[in-house]
């Protein structure tokens, strides 16, 4: 099975669009905004590649509208707050999703993959771990070249500090795919983690060698720019990046630490607040926003908020890091 024809719709640009090219992507847009929903469908993954998520909110739910079992539409509303880490409103399409699904007397196989690999994510991203890893790997045991599913999987044990777990599950997908750019990418971050810089890099490269566009890959790599103090290379990066996927928070808070580390205050803000405004709930988004507005520009009031904003989230050591600068905040209060 391939992983690429059945997510084709969420692939962005293999490189960044010119100005002419996004407003000509704009016209398109307005045009088969109110078309026939294969123009609407096409209307709303535009958007979303330049970047306009509300406008592509509003293409496909004027799409389910028109046609309330249309599962693209379903299934990509479910991936646009899976991106926005919003796991209650995923689980609303996905149901959706499910509901169709079981009553279609023979689903395709598309689709079935499709929602059974969100629905394992929302589970991951909803701290029900178990229930995600089980349906990743039923998914890996039925199609096992279906390297997305390998990537998740690794990913979900890699964050969770299980390392020898994700190294035995991204080398069983190597082993389908020798160069997918997510696992060897996911090889160089594990790398990372257990302090292998040079292993770590060789990675990284190797995923881009196979995909130049690959973000994940292009951000891990201005990282390990930044560790060398290499700020030219990682704007870079990140800039391309950023415009590669303008909807990618990770991309917009990494280049917030560049410009912070580069003494670039106003600029690493701006990266900050954006990256809050695409993924209103990213606990690091926020937490970083915080940091550099009590830090910077001394403004405890609205990083106090912040703070509190992240002790809702459910990243642990984000939240202690928070409890920590709320009490510090206090403290000076009280000796003012």
């Amino acid at each position: 099975l391939d992983s690429e024809k059945i997510f084709d719709w969420q692939r962005y640009y293999k490189n960044p669009p010119s100005d002419s090219e996004r407003d000509a992507l704009a016209s398109d847009i307005k045009r088969d905004a109110d078309g026939s929903i294969d123009d609407q469908l096409r209307a709303a993954r535009n958007a979303l590649a330049i970047g306009e998520r509300n406008q592509s909110k509003t293409i496909y739910t004027a799409i389910l509208k028109k046609d309330s079992e249309n599962l693209d539409a379903q299934l990509e509303m479910a991936h646009i707050y899976l991106a926005e880490n919003d796991v209650e409103r995923t689980f609303d399409y996905l149901n959706a999703v499910k509901r169709i699904i079981d009553k279609t007397e023979r689903p395709a196989k598309d689709y079935t993959i499709r929602y059974r690999y969100a629905l394992a994510q929302a589970y991951i991203k909803g701290q029900n771990k178990a229930q995600g890893h089980q349906i990743l790997t039923d998914l890996i045991e039925s199609e096992p070249k279906f390297t997305l599913a390998y990537a998740a999987l690794a990913q979900s044990y890699l964050e969770s500090g299980k390392t020898e777990l994700s190294e035995f599950v991204i080398k069983r997908g190597l082993d389908q795919d020798k160069s997918d750019p997510r696992l060897t990418n996911l090889l160089g971050i594990m790398h990372l983690k257990a302090g292998r810089k040079t292993e770590a890099k060789d990675w990284i490269q190797k995923s881009l060698d196979t995909d130049p566009n690959f973000v994940p890959a292009l951000v891990n790599r201005a990282q390990l720019a930044m560790q060398r103090r290499e700020f030219v290379l990682a704007e870079n990066d990140l800039k391309k990046a950023c415009d590669l996927e303008p909807l990618n928070a990770e991309a917009h808070i990494t280049r917030g630490l560049l410009y912070r580390q580069m003494g670039k205050i106003t600029a690493a803000r701006a990266s900050y607040e954006h990256a809050v405004e695409i993924a209103p709930l990213n606990s690091l988004a926020r937490y970083q926003l915080a940091s550099l507005l009590q830090d910077e520009f001394k403004d405890k009031t609205t990083a106090l908020q912040l703070y509190y904003d992240v002790l809702q989230s459910q990243d642990q050591e984000l939240k202690n890091l928070a409890n920590i600068q709320i009490q510090s905040i206090r403290d000076s209060r009280l000796y003012q």
